[in-house]
C-alpha cells in the first residue's frame, strides 16, 4: 500500500556536548548523547510500524548509518532557523504526500494514538498542531504549506506554540489542536519519563535501556529538591510553630505561602519568617494549592497545611521514596499533636491503616507529587472539598503512590471544639456523599452549615481536615 502521509522526524546529529546540554549536569555529555541516540531510534521505530507513513529523518548533518537502525529517509534541513527548515522539509514533503507531519525526537514512545489523531485530523482541517506543556509544540502537521508560514516565530520558547498557531490562521489554514504532551529536556523530566514508561503508558525500548543504566550510576543522580507549598487564611494561631519546624529541615528547596485574604495578622508574621515566598490568590484550597504549584521551582511539591508539622527525618523517607521513577507521589501517616483526648489515637490508627490499604490520602498527610506529574494531570480540581482525595486519584493513574510511616503531627483543635465522635461522623458522612457523586460545593455548603465549620464569620480556612 502507498504511504498516505509522510512524517519528517526532526533531530540534531547526537553528539556529545550538541545534543541535550541541560541534561549534561546529571547524565554528563556522553550520556546525553547516548540518551538523545535512543531518543532518535525509538521514535523512528514507532514512526516506522506505521503501515500508512513515510518516515524521513530530518538532520542538521549527514549522520553514520549505524545510529539509524529503521530503515528511512534522511533529508538534510539545510540553512536558517527552524522555521525556514520545517517549511523547505515539509514542502518537500508534500510533493509526493497529500499531508506531512513534522515531529520531535524529544517525546520518545509518543504514543502512536497521537499520529492517528493528527491523521485524521487532517482529513478535513488544512494543519494539525500538538502542543507541549513547556509552550512549544510536538507535532505539525499540513496538506499545504504557503510561503513564509513560520516567519516571525520565536522559537524555543514559552509562547512558540501561540504564535505558532496564529501563524497558521493568518495564514488561512483551518486548524485542529491536539491534546498536550511533554518532551524531555530537563532533568527533572527524566524521573516523568521513566515513570511512564515503567507504567506502560509509553512505549520506547531503547530510551528504557539507556535511561536506567545512566541512572544506576550512582555520580549520576539528581538531587532532590522539594517545594512546601503551604495555604493560609488567618492562621495565627498555628502559623509560628509550623514555620518553626520547618526551619529545621535543611532539605527543603523553598517554602511558598500562599495567602487567600487573610485579616488576623498572619501576613505580617509571614513576612517575618527569614527565607518564606508570599503569594496572594482567591480564597480556596484549591485555588491557592494550584496558585502555589504555579510559582514553585522544585522538582517535587509538597502540601502542608499550616497546623501540620513533617517528621524530623522527613526528607529521608522523601528521597527513598522518589529514587523510583515509578513513584508519581505520596503521602505521610500521621498522628495528633501531643496532650489530644485519647480516642484521638484510634482515630489517626484508623487513618493510617486505610492508607496503608486503599494508598488514598487527604490534605493533612502532607501529599506530595513530582511537579510533571502535578502539571501532567492538570493540578487540583478548584474545589472547595475533597480536591485532595480526587488528586490522589488521579495520581495513582500515572504511577505508584507511596506511603511513607513516619508520621506528621496534624492539629486537633477542630476535634476539641466539636467533639471527637460528632467530627468523625461529619467527616465519614460527606466522604460517603463525595464517592456517591454529590458534587463538592453542594458538601461544601453542609459543612459549612454545621458547627464544625470555622468561627467568628471568618470564610472557611484553605486546608482539609485530617481524616476525611
Amino acid at each position: 500500500m502507498d504511504p498516505e502521509g509522510c512524517i519528517c522526524v526532526f533531530a540534531k546529529a547526537p553528539r556529545a556536548g550538541i545534543v541535550k546540554t541541560r541534561l549534561v549536569p546529571v547524565l554528563g555529555s556522553d550520556g546525553a548523547a547516548a540518551l538523545a541516540t535512543a531518543f532518535l531510534q525509538d521514535t523512528l521505530e514507532s514512526v516506522g510500524s506505521l503501515s500508512w507513513a513515510k518516515a524521513v529523518m530530518a538532520t542538521t548533518e549527514h549522520l553514520d548509518s549505524s545510529i539509524v537502525s529503521t530503515p528511512c529517509e534522511i533529508w538534510l534541513q539545510g540553512e536558517g532557523d527552524l522555521g525556514a527548515r520545517l517549511e523547505r522539509i515539509l514542502h518537500r514533503a508534500l510533493k509526493g504526500s497529500p499531508i506531512a507531519m513534522a515531529i520531535g525526537a524529544d517525546s520518545p514512545g509518543l504514543p502512536q494514538t497521537f499520529l492517528e489523531q493528527a491523521r485524521s485530523a487532517l482529513q478535513k482541517a488544512d494543519a494539525v498542531i500538538g502542543p507541549c506543556e513547556d509552550g512549544g509544540f510536538y507535532l505539525l502537521g499540513l496538506r499545504r504549506c504557503p510561503a513564509g508560514l513560520f516567519d516571525g516565530i520565536s522559537w524555543s520558547g514559552s509562547g512558540t506554540f501561540a504564535e505558532t498557531l496564529a501563524n497558521l490562521r493568518r495564514g488561512g489554514l483551518t486548524v485542529r489542536v491536539l491534546e498536550p504532551w511533554f518532551d524531555v529536556d530537563r532533568p527533572e523530566d527524566l524521573a516523568r519519563l521513566q515513570a511512564s514508561i515503567s507504567s506502560g503508558r509509553i512505549l520506547a525500548p531503547r530510551t528504557r535501556e539507556v535511561l536506567e543504566k545512566l541512572l544506576t550510576d550512582s555520580g549520576r543522580t539528581s538531587p532532590l529538591k522539594v517545594s512546601v507549598i503551604i495555604p493560609v487564611l488567618n492562621e495565627l494561631e498555628c502559623l509560628p510553630e509550623t514555620m518553626s519546624a520547618l526551619r529545621h529541615q535543611d532539605w527543603i528547596h523553598e517554602v511558598i505561602a500562599v495567602d487567600g485574604g487573610s485579616t488576623d495578622g498572619t501576613l505580617e508574621r509571614l513576612r517575618q519568617q527569614e527565607g518564606v515566598r508570599i503569594i496572594g490568590a482567591p480564597a480556596g484550597k484549591g485555588i491557592q494549592l494550584n496558585a502555589g504549584a504555579k510559582a514553585a521551582s522544585g522538582d517535587t511539591l509538597l502540601f502542608l497545611h499550616a497546623d501540620s508539622r513533617l517528621p524530623p527525618d522527613a526528607g529521608v523517607f522523601l528521597k527513598r521514596s522518589l529514587d523510583s521513577p515509578q513513584v508519581a507521589g505520596g503521602c505521610f501517616c500521621v498522628q495528633f499533636a501531643s496532650r489530644s483526648p485519647r480516642l484521638l489515637g484510634i482515630v489517626a490508627a484508623g487513618i493510617n491503616l486505610r492508607t496503608v490499604l486503599t494508598h488514598t490520602a487527604t490534605g493533612d498527610q502532607a501529599i506530595f507529587i513530582r511537579r510533571s506529574v502535578f502539571h501532567e494531570i492538570g493540578g487540583f480540581r478548584e474545589w472547595p472539598l475533597f480536591e485532595d482525595v480526587d488528586i490522589v486519584s488521579r495520581m495513582k493513574r500515572v504511577g505508584k503512590f507511596a506511603v511513607i510511616r513516619p508520621r506528621a503531627t496534624v492539629s486537633a483543635r477542630r476535634y476539641l471544639r466539636n467533639g471527637v465522635i460528632r467530627m468523625v461522623l461529619l467527616v465519614y458522612l460527606l466522604r460517603l456523599g463525595f464517592w456517591a457523586g454529590i458534587s463538592p460545593f453542594t458538601l461544601a455548603r453542609w459543612y459549612q452549615g454545621t458547627d464544625a465549620q470555622p468561627r467568628g464569620g471568618r470564610p472557611p480556612r484553605a486546608k482539609g481536615t485530617a481524616d476525611r
